[in-house]
């Protein structure tokens, strides 16, 4: 089953080995799932350590926990914290909402998992640093917008090009790159002085992007 990853103030630490995390003392909220729609308690865990913010905070430390994933569901954190803004997307985060086993990783940029049970002692151990699997990618994030970029990629010709044109022109007009264009060639040379580097990148066509996209 998937690992989930949970952060515990360090002073407790020992009590959850211990004891447990009981739903009753540590959910944050009650939520409504897409399979199931009355409302418990939950808290939420993360499926890389690496998406909480607080895991470079030596206050908190990472518990992994073995959950059966019948008591968990994955959803979109993003759309969460946007539908306490704005309450019309609270119904599109619910659907949003996948059981664990069928969550596949990469399609969120910030996943959660809502665990609606008690996690038992057995369940849980700390993540010591070497002491553990490896985890196989930096965060969530990071999976998401590569995933993002390779559908791009398989669907726009030159697309890399495309975006580095894009963030090398917006240095260009902080101030910091210069450049020379040839519209015969349709080359940009960018001097990045700071690092005393030349790049040299095709300007792009953007209207045949604009085309291929209303297809």
């Amino acid at each position: 089953m998937p690992a989930l990853y949970f952060y515990v103030p360090t002073e407790k630490l020992e009590d959850v080995v211990d004891c447990g995390l009981k739903l009753s003392e540590w959910k944050t909220r009650h939520q409504a799932t897409s399979w199931n729609r009355i409302e418990r308690p939950c808290f939420v865990a993360w499926l890389n350590p690496n998406d909480d913010i607080r895991h470079r905070d030596e206050r908190y430390q990472c518990v992994k926990l073995d959950v059966p994933t019948d008591y968990c569901a994955v959803a979109d954190s993003d759309l969460y914290y946007l539908s306490l803004e704005h309450g019309e997307l609270r119904q599109e985060y619910i659907n949003t909402m996948v059981p664990l086993n069928d969550y596949i990783f990469g399609t969120f940029r910030l996943p959660e998992c809502l665990v609606f049970a008690t996690v038992l002692p057995d369940q849980i151990r700390c993540l010591g640093k070497g002491m553990d699997e490896p985890i196989l990618y930096e965060n969530s994030e990071v999976l998401y917008v590569n995933n993002i970029l390779e559908t791009y990629n398989d669907r726009y010709d030159d697309f890399n090009q495309a975006l580095l044109y894009s963030f090398l022109t917006m240095q260009e007009q902080s101030g910091l790159v210069s450049c020379k264009r040839s519209s015969n060639r349709k080359l940009a040379v960018f001097y990045d002085r700071e690092n005393n580097r030349r790049v040299t990148v095709k300007i792009p066509d953007f209207g045949e992007y604009l085309l291929k996209g209303s297809e």
